[in-house]
């Protein structure tokens, strides 16, 4: 899932570009879109039965009708809706506002920020800069974008890994690890290996970049093959590589 954050001051047009990039950018994929409503907050419609169960401490109150569904969720954090938004296989979240949150960003007007990916573009301009921004992955979205991409046809095994950042290794403790863009070639060289393996149907690979603290998810792998001792063994291998190249990596 691309992430492409928008930020700018009130009243400089960040709604209306919205609306044009969620048209043209649905021509490439599903969008999603979240709005930092920051200290106005959102009205639910009070007496209606899903603000009851909202009210009465339900985790998550929603309701269905004929077109559409609604959710009203506890929790008020940007990452549990980003993951909510890729597990459901949305391909480009378009983020309004959350300027504390350090995405490539593109800014409306002439607000002074960082991370900066265009100021005052155009939606082809902003289209066109999209292997600019950044991939937001969880190990179910990854899942769907390999099925999707693999188009399968016939029942397959679908084998998963996810790593985080280990806080304690013996008596050693690691409260963060820090991954740049070198760690790109070291997954892409690892992936075509995978995909190389006879039965391999497909494979994709995912390591974040940046600083990452312990207990954090570090990497996800998804591979897609015909028979699971296969999975078994090609996740074994690239699990054994990552491990062996991003110590080589930091030599």
């Amino acid at each position: 899932m691309k992430i492409i954050q928008l930020v700018g001051r009130s009243n400089t047009g960040k709604t209306t570009f919205i609306k044009s990039l969620i048209g043209a950018l649905s021509a490439h994929g599903t969008v999603g879109a979240v709005k930092h409503l920051g200290h106005h907050g959102f009205a639910l419609e009070p007496g209606k039965d899903t603000t009851i169960y909202y009210e009465s401490h339900a985790a998550i109150s929603g309701g269905v009708d004929e077109e559409k569904s609604v959710l009203v969720r506890r929790e008020n954090d940007l990452d549990s809706t980003l993951e909510i938004l890729c597990n459901a296989g949305v391909d480009y979240a378009i983020l309004e506002g959350f300027k504390s949150r350090p995405f490539p960003r593109v800014v409306i007007g002439d607000l002074e920020s960082e991370n900066v990916v265009l100021q005052n573009p155009t939606v082809d301009e902003t289209i066109a800069a999209l292997p600019r921004f950044e991939d937001y992955y969880t190990v179910e979205g990854l899942v769907r974008e390999l099925k999707r991409e693999c188009d399968v046809s016939h029942a397959g095994a679908v084998l998963t890994f996810n790593g985080l950042v280990r806080e304690w290794t013996g008596i050693e403790r690691t409260e963060y690890l820090e991954f740049d863009e070198t760690v790109d070639a070291v997954t892409e060289n690892i992936l075509r290996e995978i995909e190389a393996v006879p039965g391999i149907i497909g494979a994709r690979f995912h390591h974040r970049k940046g600083r990452l603290y312990a207990g954090e998810d570090i990497t996800y792998l998804a591979i897609l093959a015909e028979h699971r001792q296969e999975a078994f063994a090609a996740a074994s291998n690239a699990i054994d590589r990552l491990k062996k190249e991003l110590h080589d990596v930091e030599k």
